[in-house]
């Protein structure tokens, strides 16, 4: 099993969880092997020039590997391609090769009947076992008697990844920057050392194929907030986009009343093995108009619609009016400057359920409209009435592609 880590950096100047850990902690939570020596034969022979167009030819289209695709090179000799994607089968490998692809060594991947690890040189054997046991370290747990270097993929596809937010806006004590959780021992700790009683409501993640990314707001204070907007791979780094917005409040918002407060988000997503890059996208928000929303349409489907034209603006605004016996003319746009994005979650189970935030922001070329979508939680009291919720925004006129994004929440 790979060493699972808790990760914390820490702002200058700033003090975390009290005298148990302080700035730019790598708090390690179980052991991990491997050492200088383990599978390092000597030879007197030059290695042969590795075959790197070969190895990216190999890896350039590579199918289950949507999350991670990288290329490690290993003291000059060996290349270890790791990868991970969405199959149901099949849905991660490792495989050690000599100097081309041609000379596979060792190979670890995801079968129908479970993992499965094989190599045909017992002189590498030992050394193979060693990286997968730390696929999450930047040499591999190999230590310093070996050298490790990433290849760079050129022009990698950046795949969105899903995730999930978490019911816990509040860390009690002084602000971080973010935290990485692994396994059940850091969750543990990170919730002893908050103090929060907001974790006794959380059901905890499945830490063998999740993990958990928190990111606090910039100070101390009591009603502002941190969001994540995107979580992307490009299969070398984890890049994860968000925004901060300050509120000022005259009440508490934090209900369990401490006086230090630092607020947060925590999301859970698909473990990865990869560096984590924290992206603040404030500057990328844009305003909208919210033209109409509200818990019920005639759309019983989940939507996603971009309109540029009043004519399909007129037969979505009949779809969503279908059968209500109340038909109103649709609210007036001018298509010469504006657009609209829409987004219908669908028939929901619950009165609790709803667009709780919808943002739209540039990405690279392209509109993200990232919105998040309630549900209740266990202690949640709601109505069993049938919802459909929506939300009409108008936005200037673009003809960039859209992408949407739907977070699932949940309150507590």
């Amino acid at each position: 099993m790979p060493a699972l880590i808790l990760r914390f950096r820490a702002r200058a100047l700033m003090t975390s969880f009290g005298a148990t850990l302080s700035v730019c902690i790598f708090l390690s939570l179980s052991g991990c092997g491997g050492n200088g020596s383990i599978g390092h034969t000597e030879s007197s022979k030059t290695p042969a020039p590795v075959a790197t167009n070969e190895f990216l030819n190999l890896v350039k289209e590579a199918s289950c590997a949507e999350h991670k695709n990288r290329l490690l090179l290993i003291d000059q000799q060996y290349v270890l391609w790791d990868r991970s994607g969405n199959c149901a089968d099949a849905a991660y490998a490792q495989s050690l090769y000599g100097a081309t692809p041609k000379n596979l060594l060792c190979s670890h991947a995801d079968t129908i009947a479970g993992p499965r690890t094989t190599c045909s040189e017992a002189s590498v054997e030992s050394l193979f076992k060693t990286m997968i046991a730390n696929l999450d370290k930047a040499d591999l747990g190999l230590g310093s008697a070996h050298q490790v270097q990433s290849i760079a993929i050129p022009n990698a596809n950046s795949n969105a990844i899903n995730f999930k937010a978490l019911p816990a806006p509040f860390y009690h004590g002084a602000a971080l920057d973010y935290a990485l959780i692994k396994d059940k021992q850091a969750w543990d700790i990170f919730w002893n050392a908050s103090g929060s009683k907001a974790s006794a409501n959380l059901i905890m993640p499945d830490f063998n194929a999740k993990m958990v990314l928190t990111k606090f707001y910039k100070t101390v204070n009591d009603c502002s907030i941190t969001r994540f907007l995107k979580v992307s791979s490009d299969g070398q780094k984890l890049h994860a986009s968000y925004f901060d917005e300050e509120r000022v409040s005259i009440t508490r918002c934090d209900l369990e009343n401490t006086s230090v407060s630092t607020p947060m988000q925590m999301i859970e997503l698909p473990t990865l093995d990869l560096a984590v890059e924290l992206q603040r996208v404030n500057g990328a928000l844009i305003s909208y108009q919210s033209v109409v929303s509200g818990m019920h349409s005639a759309i019983g489907t989940a939507r996603n619609i971009v309109i540029r034209d009043q004519a399909n603006w007129q037969q979505l605004w009949q779809e969503h009016q279908a059968g209500t016996g109340n038909a109103t003319t649709p609210p007036a746009i001018d298509f010469s400057k504006k657009m609209l994005i829409a987004v219908f979650l669908g028939t929901q189970a619950s009165g609790c359920s709803g667009i709780q935030d919808l943002r739209i922001w540039r990405d690279t070329g392209k509109l993200v409209a990232t919105h998040y979508d309630v549900t209740p939680g266990p202690d949640s009291i709601c109505t069993a009435n049938i919802t459909s919720p929506f939300h009409v925004a108008e936005v200037d006129l673009s003809t960039d592609t859209v992408e949407f994004i739907g977070v699932p929440s949940s309150t507590p």
